[in-house]
């Protein structure tokens, strides 16, 4: 920490151009600084004379939504940067180039998706993306079948496991996903009136906390795959051609599921607020319809793409027995529906929210989507043994929504 400082946007064009020659010299810069996330400093450096730009992403030693006084280590942007490195090829660029990692200033410069958008807030308006179910099934069946025990060999995944291990963003995991919600207090962010259903419905309910509880202790003990570890809309870019994944600082080897689970619940939550937000009854079913169609197709894409490439690149014997990679797969997607409930719980009474739900203007509209998710989250915990396809969440969807 000797050299490092807080970047701002007039010191980080200076910083930019003494570590990269990215930039003309006759330059004409444009800095902002973009970061709306929990935890890191994102700036966006524009050259307006001649069309280039780049992103800088810099950690810092505390939690950003928080502040001082909730302390983070800041080597997590190193692992940042080893596992897009490896994502890039493993997906064939489904993620950002890194063109920098700087280990005194905890700093990542990157490339910039300028024509692309963050994809919470494109659904947020409604927009629909053709590709995405395609792109993303692609990026889940590469990233985490590809770095698993019946792919790689066992001595070199397990010296992944251990370059790859990070404690300090599992346990924010481990406590404000499958810990805090389903208790009352703590960092816990309950709207005043959801309190009492929050109590009554999910702390009460004794059957629910022993499924978390399952899923929880799988989350910690399941060194599966290399997972992102924080794969949410609000860590997508995406345009009508193109997908890009950004912000795997949660990375860590765990469970397969946890990283599908928390992409549906978050298309999950989208639909809920389309129906309070939507105001347009034609763009508001075309949307839904959309999404209930990229939900089925996300699942159902990842079973048999999984199954396809299980043939292709699975070296372990034992793995080769007939039946066993239906049987390996199914589980994934049994703990899958575990996994987007309990993401569906946490956004609506946990510490981090998203807009989708939070951003419904009329209370009464609000008070209800909110409800409903919590509800429906519920089936999905519970229910997990029973919903392994992508028909199984549009039967619940519109079943209980």
């Amino acid at each position: 920490m000797k050299n490092y400082y807080e970047l701002n946007e007039k010191t980080v064009i200076e910083y930019v151009n003494n570590k990269l020659d990215f930039f003309a010299e006759d330059a004409i810069y444009e800095c902002k600084e973009i970061g709306d996330g929990n935890l890191n400093l994102v700036f966006r450096i524009r050259d307006t004379k001649n069309d280039k730009s780049i992103i800088v992403k810099q950690a810092l030693p505390y939690v950003r939504a928080a502040g001082e006084d909730w302390p983070l280590d800041i080597n997590r942007g190193e692992i940042e940067t080893r596992i897009l490195k490896l994502e890039h090829d493993l997906t064939g660029g489904l993620v950002p180039e890194v063109y920098l990692f700087d280990g005194d200033m905890f700093c990542m410069v990157m490339e910039d998706l300028y024509d692309y958008k963050i994809m919470r807030y494109g659904l947020m308006d409604f927009e629909q993306y053709p590709k995405f179910a395609e792109q993303i099934s692609d990026f889940l069946v590469k990233t985490l079948l590809l770095t698993s025990d019946v792919v790689m060999e066992h001595k070199k995944k397990k010296d992944g496991v251990k370059s790859f291990i990070n404690p300090e963003l599992c346990e924010i995991t481990e406590d404000l996903v499958y810990t805090e919600p389903f208790h009352i207090g703590a960092r816990n962010n309950v709207e005043e009136s959801i309190k009492e259903y929050h109590e009554t419905q999910i702390v009460n309910d004794k059957e629910l906390a022993l499924e978390v509880a399952k899923l929880k202790f799988d989350f910690m003990n399941n060194a599966q795959a290399l997972l992102h570890g924080d794969l949410h809309t609000g860590s997508i870019f995406v345009n009508q051609n193109h997908t890009k994944v950004i912000d795997p600082e949660f990375a860590f080897y765990g469970p397969m599921a946890y990283d599908i689970g928390a992409l549906l619940a978050n298309l999950i939550m989208n639909y809920i607020s389309t129906e309070a937000r939507c105001e347009d009854e034609e763009l508001k079913r075309k949307h839904k319809e959309y999404l209930l169609q990229t939900i089925k197709d996300i699942v159902n894409l990842f079973k048999s793409k999984a199954l396809k490439l299980w043939n292709e690149v699975v070296t372990d014997k034992m793995a080769k027995t007939p039946g066993f990679k239906e049987f390996y797969v199914n589980d994934v997607l049994v703990n899958t529906a575990g996994v987007t409930g309990c993401e569906m719980v946490r956004r609506t009474v946990g510490f981090a929210h998203v807009k989708d739900l939070d951003g419904i203007e009329d209370d009464i509209k609000r008070a209800k989507a909110k409800m409903d998710n919590l509800n429906l989250a519920k089936i999905f915990i519970k229910n997990r043994n029973e919903i392994t396809t992508g028909e199984d969440y549009l039967k619940l969807i519109e079943k209980y929504l």
